[in-house]
């Protein structure tokens, strides 16, 4: 019994081995779809190209975030957002673990208080709608 089991995790751990030879693991992403109301697709990407940039800048700057992306579904099918925002992450951690103080005082650093932030928020809700907010990790093969 104990010689079977001990071939079991061999071909366990050699299998592991072997599938982590074909790939490595990459950046963190979130992916948010994002589906503008009907006449409100330029004044949100004016919006974006505000708030939503600058605050990319700032992660950037904080070696948060490596890159950001806005993509546009040219063609989206019944119930698909009509905009992706991508933005990859430096780790995992970058995304899950900073503390709530550094995020209220990047808000404070885009509008000026906290209720000017809500303010925006609430505004940007009139544009559009958040259909999904996924995080992704990247494969890269070897």
């Amino acid at each position: 019994m104990r010689k079977i089991i001990l071939t079991v995790a061999a071909l366990l751990m050699s299998r592991a081995i072997c599938a982590q030879d074909d790939y490595v693991d990459g950046s963190y992403w979130t992916v948010t779809g994002v589906d503008t109301f009907p006449g409100q697709f330029n004044a949100y990407l004016t919006d974006l190209n505000g708030a939503w940039r600058k605050s990319m800048e700032m992660l950037i700057a904080d070696e948060k975030v490596l890159s950001y992306k806005l993509l546009n579904n040219v063609n989206p099918r019944e119930g698909e957002p009509d905009l992706w925002l991508m933005v990859e992450w430096s780790s995992g951690a970058a995304y899950m673990d900073t503390p709530r103080d550094y995020w209220d005082a990047n808000a404070r650093k885009l509008f000026g208080s906290m209720d000017n932030g809500a303010q925006a928020n609430k505004a940007r809700g009139e544009m559009r709608e958040i259909k999904s907010n996924i995080l992704l990790r990247e494969l890269r093969f070897n």
